[in-house]
């Protein structure tokens, strides 16, 4: 009777062992598929508003304990053009400008830079008139 009880015990254990590794790994993936979308975000907004922009380099992505989550990284092979893009809860989670960057980074961006969704807006509606045309 005790080996069947420690047997039924071992194998309950194994499958909560199992169940929580198989969740934890579906959470990672989420936030990893999560950052990826970001970064590409942050692509589009660097191409847009960034004179002389050619390659980014991400360093670090993290949760931000006040609110959101943060991308670091530079620009141009140079890790002096360094930036930190936030993603906060008003901009529902998603990056829509550079929060802070470097003094060199501020000289290379134009005067009025557009936000993410500005920019694919306008990209939306010069889609739609060559489609007209």
């Amino acid at each position: 009777m005790n080996k069947k009880i420690i047997l039924i015990f071992i194998i309950l254990i194994s499958i909560g062992l199992i169940s929580g590794g198989v969740y934890l790994k579906i959470k990672h993936e989420e936030k990893e598929k999560y950052y990826d979308k970001q970064k590409e975000r942050i692509i589009i907004y660097m191409k847009y508003n960034v004179k002389n922009y050619k390659e980014i380099k991400f360093e670090e992505h993290k949760e931000n304990p006040l609110d959101g989550f943060v991308i670091t990284g530079y620009i141009n092979n140079d890790n002096t053009n360094t930036f930190s893009a936030h993603m906060w809860s008003k901009d529902d989670y998603q990056f829509e400008y550079l929060s802070s960057y470097s003094d060199k980074l501020d000289r290379m961006m134009i005067k009025k830079p557009k936000t993410v969704s500005e920019i694919k807006k306008e990209q939306a509606n010069k889609d739609n008139k060559k489609k007209n045309d």
